[in-house]
């Protein structure tokens, strides 16, 4: 027997290695194995199983690592469908995906030899090893005792000290930092006769076992002071059993946030959309279906009622958000409509052991529902019947480090190989997404009006320009009209929500006297002012240094603050109204684990009156108090340097403008910005999405970018600006060389190389390469091709497929 396995190392290759006779009972596809691969030994990835061999020289498997499979082959294939698209190698993938803190590796340890003596000179760094190793008579890894060296280099000295005799080296499996937890369980011993001499406590304890049953070892602690000893004697004496049972560690994603009593009856919208969506569960076919719906449309109670039809079929259900922030008032719904449905909740912001449980639990299908953001999409679950993709415009979808992918897409790719039904959600449904809708490639569903026909809310634009007359330091953060609008909202008891996209205090710090500006020094950007730490901050590489208000240019002492952040948003709106109970979310006010759920359970139970925050605040929250909605700027967005700001700027202010009015109270919107006449904001105000996509349609069309071509985006970086420079250019040369060799001239358009936008970042130097064409497959092979030929001495090429920053 043969297996396939891919390891984690840059190449798409999988390697071929023999299974052993003693294994052959236990080999599957998703369990991991410990390889020989070269000189080392190296943790594999089962993929495929094979009777024959596609090489003479086979190695055997070292052993399993795992007793029961993390993947099946189903996911396997979506894995790989993953790792050929978004052009990353395959085992490097598999990292990814799987349960973080799993991975085992094998470590070289240095021991000192017993009795070992020196004969002859040895050089000063020998001389050290080997009082370092006196300290460990059990040896050191070798990575540790680089570090205590501090030297990076120290091969040859252990080689020689080993030849020597005086160290020895062998190799160490290290411990997965995420295991299986397991936890002791009590129990009478079936020949136990009351017969045998027991102590006071020993007795209590036999009384507590024989009234209560088998118990764990924490229930006994709970009772009894230190029970260790006694559960010891007893265990001794033949009284008791004690054995080890695994336990699941729980996600701890608990609220009560926005329950809703008794049953909710569905309009004619509703009903005509659930209906269709469980005519396409019915169909046991791959289906795509955009569902859009207007903010308080009611798109949640469709979904859930669908996710019933699912279950009650019999198959799985993978509920995706854009943000962890939407994940409490989510699971709060799902609690009243399903009660303890076991529900896996997959973000980074779940513990790794409790991850590591749910997803063995989802793979054995012991649950059959997921919730989560982007990476809960990889979830192996089994017979999977719908995906559910909310708000699935936003960009928190698309992963920009490592695997670049969007989950939006994969959902819709994974729905197909299994079979399923996806329903792509939004009140501003992407221009791709809407354009796929329009044109037939997916089922479009509306939901035109609110719940109970209850009104749009009211939006009103603040032009800026107005207060521009004064100096720019002297623009109000606040302007009057808002305030008013604010003290007014505030007296009728309702809940005011301020968006900013922006987290610090100011948005930079500057020297009026020699203009100096301080920036980061690792990247080409601007350091933001944190006043609540007193600190200046890169949000690229999170370099930080102490606020300083002289300039170390010119010594002058009259350095000045421009921009505004949510720090000084809140400050401001507690200068206006000391008596409101404010509070701020962003990144940085949420760090804590279940902050964010903690200021949402605050918001819905009338605890603050303002909630002033970054994009976390705009999406998909429901709160039926908040009747007021402010967007402070809404010019950041406009002016980025990116073809979809537009549509972003757009998509933000309807979002952010569909959390007010949501109850019997009629909302109101004020977007403050400096440019009132752009078409987003015209069509912001009209509620108008079919106005806003014809026109942006037109103007994509025109310049042939999506959803009528596809873009690869080559990110090129170097720690040398001139190295990186005449890398750039090679690259430039392969690239033209290959359309020239296979023909490819006007069917694929070069923009650039050219210098990002951001030229530095953590000390790299950065220039970006767009691939354009109408064609996937062949801009995936030119990609592919520059790839693994364009490579050079300290130039890093990463690629993203379908980008949607270029920043």
């Amino acid at each position: 027997m043969f297996v396939k396995a891919a390891i984690n190392i840059p190449t798409d290759k999988i390697f071929t290695y023999a299974v052993p006779p003693a294994l052959e009972k236990d080999i599957c596809v998703g369990k991991r194995a410990l390889l020989p691969f070269g000189k080392r030994k190296v943790t594999g990835y089962i993929v495929e199983l094979s009777d024959s061999a596609d090489c003479e020289e086979v190695k055997d498997i070292i052993h399993l690592l795992d007793a029961e499979p993390l993947f099946s082959r189903e996911d396997f294939e979506f894995y790989r469908w993953l790792a050929r698209y978004y052009i990353h190698p395959i085992g490097k993938t598999l990292v990814h995906i799987l349960p973080g803190g799993i991975e085992q590796k094998v470590e070289q340890w240095v021991l000192p030899v017993k009795d070992g003596q020196v004969d002859g000179q040895i050089t000063p760094v020998q001389r050290k090893i080997l009082d370092i190793l006196a300290d460990y008579p059990t040896g050191l890894n070798v990575s540790r005792l680089k570090y205590l060296l501090g030297k990076p280099d120290i091969k040859r000295s252990i080689d020689a000290l080993c030849r020597d005799g005086l160290l020895k080296m062998e190799e160490r499996f290290s411990e997965a930092v995420v295991k299986p937890k397991k936890e002791r369980l009590i129990s009478l011993h079936s020949s136990w006769a009351g017969k045998e001499k027991l102590t006071a406590k020993e007795e209590k304890v036999m009384n507590f076992l024989e009234s209560r049953g088998r118990c764990s070892m924490k229930v006994l602690q709970e009772a009894f002071a230190n029970p260790y000893p006694t559960i010891k004697n007893l265990s001794a004496k033949g009284c008791i059993l004690v054995c080890e049972q695994e336990i699941n560690r729980p996600h701890d994603q608990s609220y009560d946030i926005g329950r809703t009593n008794g049953k909710i009856t569905l309009n004619s919208a509703q009903e005509k959309a659930l209906a269709e969506i469980k005519a396409a569960l019915s169909g046991q076919r791959f289906s795509a279906i955009l569902l859009h719906g207007v903010t308080g449309s009611g798109k949640t109670e469709v979904y859930l009622q669908a996710i019933q039809d699912a279950l009650a079929q019999g198959g799985s259900v993978i509920y995706l958000v854009p943000e962890i922030a939407l994940t409490p008032q989510l699971l709060s719904r799902f609690q009243t409509k399903f009660g303890n449905l076991k529900t896996a909740v997959i973000h980074s912001g779940i513990a790794p052991g409790s991850r590591f449980d749910q997803w063995r639990q989802i793979q054995r299908d012991e649950i059959k529902v997921v919730v989560g953001a982007r990476s809960a999409l990889f979830a192996p679950v089994r017979n999977l019947k719908l995906i559910i993709c909310d708000e699935e415009h936003d960009n928190s979808y698309k992963q920009e480090d490592r695997i670049r992918y969007h989950a939006r897409d994969l959902a819709v790719v994974k729905a197909q190989l299994a079979g399923a039904t996806v329903v792509l959600g939004s009140a501003t449904p992407g221009l791709q997404t809407f354009h796929n809708g329009r044109t037939g490639k997916y089922r479009y569903l509306a939901l035109p009006q609110r719940v109970e026909d209850r009104p749009m809310p009211q939006v009103e634009v603040v032009d800026m320009r107005l207060y521009g007359k004064e100096k720019a330091k002297d623009l109000p953060v606040l302007s009057a009209h808002l305030l008013y609008a604010m003290e007014d909202t505030l007296k009728k008891k309702k809940q005011i929500l301020l968006f900013l996209n922006r987290r610090g205090y100011n948005t930079f710090l500057i020297c009026p006297e020699c203009g100096y500006v301080f920036k980061c020094r690792n990247c080409a950007v601007s350091l933001t002012h944190h006043a609540v730490e007193n600190r200046l901050k890169c949000h690229y590489c999170d370099y930080a240094v102490p606020a300083a208000f002289q300039c170390p240019e010119c010594c002058g002492k009259h350095v000045c603050a421009y921009g505004t952040g949510t720090e000084k948003l809140e400050e401001e709106v507690k200068r206006f109204f000391p008596e409101a109970r404010c509070v701020r979310m962003d990144s940085d006010t949420t760090a804590r684990k279940g902050a964010f759920g903690k200021i949402l359970q605050d918001l819905d139970r009338g605890v603050i009156d303002i909630l002033v925050g970054t994009q976390m605040i705009t999406k998909g929250h429901d709160f039926p108090n908040i009747t007021l909605v402010g967007v402070v700027s809404a010019d950041a967005m406009l002016n980025m340097p990116d073809f979809r700001a537009a549509e972003r700027t757009f998509q933000t202010l309807m979002q952010v403008a569909g959390r007010g009015g949501r109850s019997v109270s009629p909302g109101k919107v004020i977007i403050q910005t400096f440019n009132p006449d752009h078409y987003a904001v015209k069509y912001t105000k009209k509620h108008d999405y079919e106005g806003f996509y014809q026109q942006e349609l037109q103007i994509r069309q025109e310049l042939s970018y999506p959803p009528w071509s596809r873009f690869v985006n080559l990110q090129i970086s170097c720690g040398n600006q001139e190295q990186g420079m005449q890398g750039i250019e090679n690259i430039r040369k392969l690239a033209q060389e290959f359309l020239m060799t296979e023909g490819l001239q006007g069917r694929i358009d070069l923009l650039g190389p050219a210098e990002a936008p951001i030229a530095r970042i953590k000390g790299r130097y950065r220039w970006q390469f767009l691939l354009k064409s109408r064609n996937s497959a062949l801009l995936n092979g030119f990609a592919r091709h520059i790839l693994e030929n364009g490579r050079q001495n300290g130039l890093t090429i990463k690629c993203d497929v379908d980008p949607i920053s270029f920043m």
